[in-house]
């Protein structure tokens, strides 16, 4: 009797587990199926081979949309970079103030075409300026809508982890879903481990802002350090890496014009988009852009016009001297003998030209002409010398 309950037992034990069995390999077939198998008892999606192309003919062509005209596209990265103290922070400032409140930046001013944007929201990141002493007062200054303007600032103890491929900052893009997003300067938002000369680390690490473009119609302005090397311009004058250039569908320098007493300017330098912009010279008042006019020239000529005058100056110096000293030994010359005695000691024709345009405008020297046609005479004297001859 005991045995045979023993043996009813056991068929039902073995019953049992053959259920479990079949429910098993139902649920694996089920799973297959589905595109999932089972690794080390867990389940895991198998990726299907997917060979499709999509034909060209399907391709919905668009039009560039733009932030500002011209010069900064939307949903791409655009790139301002100059050396520091020339006005980068204003710049973007003044960028800020005309996307939220859809007025016209000094970019277009001087053009005559209408202009009207809807006010869109702007995130800012930056690690260069205070928010309390300097940045909401710049913005304030230039207009912006501040409550159109949203920020972390460096202090924040997540800033640190706000890199360009990282989960934070995606988090912030999808929460908040901003038309524009500064990063004030790349550098705080590249990696710690990431070294910037290495171009495909540096590829993938803009990557995530290409995709916000795309995925949330986000567009990102870059902020970059200008390096100071003589004679370069161009993608050889964004510091630390020319994958910023080659990252960006627009880039914008920015710069002081030579001899301008404080005139900047920003020129157009890569267009993706379209042709390249003129450049526009303006000045800066309290902080604020104030535009002036547009000009042909690029950073190349304005680069090449510091490099000249700091190559002539000291030689224009030596000529200003031989210039006074010369003139308080003989109180008033013809100024042809002036340029022979200059050659004689080797003073150039282009320092002497600068030097005597230089003591000119500080009201040093005096010169005028005597006679007619063939016969007109130019003299020279210090400002403070009797011209008996005049």
């Amino acid at each position: 009797m005991e045995e045979n309950a023993r043996s009813g037992t056991i068929e039902q034990e073995k019953a049992a587990i053959e259920a479990e069995i079949e429910e098993i390999d139902r649920k694996l077939e089920e799973l297959k199926g589905n595109n999932v198998v089972c690794d080390r008892g867990k389940a895991r999606p198998v990726k299907k081979a997917d060979f499709h192309l999509d034909q060209a003919k399907l391709v919905e062509v668009k039009e560039p949309e733009w932030l500002i005209p011209g010069y900064i596209p939307k949903y791409g990265i655009t790139t301002i970079a100059g050396e520091g103290g020339v006005g980068k922070t204003s710049l973007w400032c003044s960028i800020v103030a005309s996307i939220t409140t859809g007025k016209q930046h000094f970019l277009t001013q001087g053009r005559q075409i209408p202009f009207e944007n809807e006010p869109e929201t702007v995130v800012v990141f930056s690690a260069e300026d205070s928010w309390e002493y300097v940045l909401k007062r710049r913005l304030e200054a230039n207009g912006a809508d501040m409550d159109r303007v949203l920020y972390m600032g460096a202090s924040d103890e997540r800033f640190v982890d706000l890199n360009f491929d990282g989960d934070l900052l995606k988090g912030i893009i999808d929460t908040n879903r901003p038309d524009l997003v500064i990063y004030d300067p790349v550098q705080a938002f590249v990696p710690a481990n990431l070294r910037m000369g290495d171009r495909n680390a540096m590829r993938k690490c803009f990557t995530p802002l290409i995709g916000f473009g795309e995925t949330y119609r986000t567009t990102s302005i870059i902020i970059a350090h200008a390096n100071k090397q003589s004679g370069v311009w161009g993608r050889k004058r964004i510091a630390d890496s020319s994958d910023i250039w080659d990252s960006s569908r627009s880039v914008l320098m920015t710069g002081i014009v030579p001899d301008s007493n404080g005139l900047r300017y920003i020129t157009h330098e890569k267009s993706n988009w379209g042709k390249l912009e003129d450049s526009v010279l303006y000045e800066l008042e309290d902080g604020v852009p104030i535009f002036k006019s547009y000009s042909k020239k690029k950073d190349r000529e304005f680069i090449l016009d510091e490099a000249r005058k700091k190559n002539v100056a000291p030689a224009a110096e030596d000529a200003k001297e031989f210039i006074v000293e010369t003139l308080k030994e003989h109180k008033q010359m013809e100024v042809k003998e002036l340029d022979e005695l200059a050659a004689v000691n080797g003073i150039s024709k282009h320092a002497l030209k600068d030097a005597k345009a230089a003591l000119k405008k500080e009201g040093v020297t005096h010169t005028w002409a005597v006679g007619y046609g063939k016969d007109k005479i130019f003299s020279i004297s210090l400002k403070d010398t009797l011209k008996p001859d005049e």
